[in-house]
């Protein structure tokens, strides 16, 4: 299993963060456009390569932000709420948050996806939940983590792809 080298940091949410006391214990953002986190170290050195590949791949077609993190755990937060706290902390996608975040809880055994509000004309929350229980989940259950990130981060950057240049010849 491969992991990120990272530095750790104490990240301070915002004066509006509804957990004004809360820090999470995960390092700082890594530099570049296309970002897979593994801090749960859990994705293999070749799964790695793979997922930033497609996530870069993602970026250039688009322009769009689509990150990935593997977290052992988010307590004391639901992952719902870990995924929502990272896009928002992170602003991914910008101000105007034409992004993605897919984030794979191991100790809850959840895979959670943010998407940006920009960008839910393409896909909603509701459908993007439906496509990481299709394409993701089946692959997490066998214990495959390389291919159920990889099929969901696949499956939604097409689906992204495709609406992004259909808004643009729009």
């Amino acid at each position: 299993m491969a992991s990120t080298s990272t530095t750790i940091t104490r990240v301070v949410p915002s004066a509006g963060s509804p957990w004004p006391n809360w820090t999470p214990p995960w390092a700082a953002r890594r530099p570049g456009p296309a970002r897979s986190t593994d801090l749960a170290s859990v994705i293999s050195e070749a799964g790695g390569q793979r997922l930033q590949d497609r996530l870069q791949a993602f970026r250039d077609r688009t322009g769009c932000a689509f990150d990935l993190v593997t977290v052992a755990a988010t307590a004391p937060r639901l992952p719902s709420e870990y995924v929502f706290w990272i896009f928002n902390r992170w602003k991914i996608g910008g101000e105007a948050h034409r992004g993605l975040l897919l984030l794979l809880a191991m100790q809850e055994r959840r895979i959670e996806v943010e998407v940006g509000y920009s960008l839910e004309d393409i896909v909603s929350d509701a459908a993007a939940g439906a496509i990481l229980q299709a394409h993701a989940v089946p692959f997490l259950k066998k214990g495959d983590v390389d291919g159920g990130l990889y099929h969901a981060v696949d499956i939604l950057a097409r689906l992204m792809e495709d609406g992004v240049r259909q808004e643009a010849s729009a």
